[in-house]
């Protein structure tokens, strides 16, 4: 370069400036690439967004249709069922007052159906066991199984033996006996449900009147009792009278008073 005319150190520069200028031609054509790139995420981003709020929305005006449809029909007809469940509670309490000769107490609808009734004492398998049992004991103390399995192969062939009683040298007699063993269900008492006059079933809308108003006690009279006024009941008026507020406003484009003068 020293050593070069102006011609050539003025050639050398137009290169370095040809190179710079496409370094930043690239860097200018990297980011807008990237840009494009960037957008082309974002628009993907809110394609989705977009499908998940159409499906969600979709989903909720389908529930809500089935909820205008659905819901009335079905606190009708569970109103209706409670006063058919009702009045046969009091047929049924009616002649159990005053039972023919022999004849058993009629079941409760409801309980009938939901409740699980007790039951008796159940066997379920009995078989003849030898095992061994402490010999001094008034009633069948069994051993445990790890304990009979030891004497088994102990005393084979034998119906007595000893185990540690655990204290220095302490022994304690067994003996192996033949008991039946029994498998059983226990004697069960009735499980009664909680009663269906306790589920709520409010109105469709605010103000719309309830299907069921769960009382907190629900005897066949108090249920019908309840559905005869509900029965009875109107929505609520769109304008309720006591919401109404009241005040005093001029009229549009009304001229202002004038003050008055004070008096001297």
């Amino acid at each position: 370069m020293l050593d070069g005319t102006d011609k050539d150190v003025e050639a050398v520069e137009r290169k370095i400036e040809i190179a710079n200028r496409e370094i930043e031609r690239a860097y200018a054509a990297r980011s807008e690439l990237e840009r494009r790139i960037e957008q082309a995420r974002n628009a993907e981003a809110e394609r989705v967004k977009v499908a998940r709020y159409d499906a969600a929305k979709a989903q909720s005006d389908a529930a809500a249709k089935e909820l205008r449809k659905a819901y009335p029909e079905i606190g009708k007809r569970f109103a209706s069922l409670l006063k058919v469940l009702a009045e046969a509670s009091l047929a049924v309490e009616e002649v159990n007052r005053n039972l023919p000769d022999g004849a058993a107490p009629l079941q409760d609808p409801e309980v009938e159906v939901r409740a699980k009734l007790g039951e008796p004492e159940k066997t379920i398998s009995e078989e003849p066991v030898d095992v061994w049992c402490y010999s001094a004991a008034r009633d069948n103390s069994v051993l445990p199984q790890e304990m009979q399995d030891e004497l088994n192969a102990k005393y084979r062939g034998s119906d007595q033996g000893v185990i540690s009683s655990g204290s220095a040298g302490g022994m304690i007699s067994v003996t192996r006996r033949r008991l039946i063993r029994r498998s059983y269900i226990p004697r069960s008492t009735n499980v009664l449900p909680s009663r269906l006059t306790a589920v709520a079933l409010p109105g469709l809308k605010v103000g719309d009147p309830a299907f069921w108003d769960a009382p907190a006690y629900s005897d066949a009279r108090t249920v019908l009792a309840i559905l005869a006024r509900l029965a009875d009941a109107r929505p609520a008026p769109a304008i309720n009278a006591a919401d109404l507020i009241v005040e005093y406003v001029d009229p549009p484009n009304a001229e202002p008073i004038p003050m008055a003068e004070a008096a001297e």
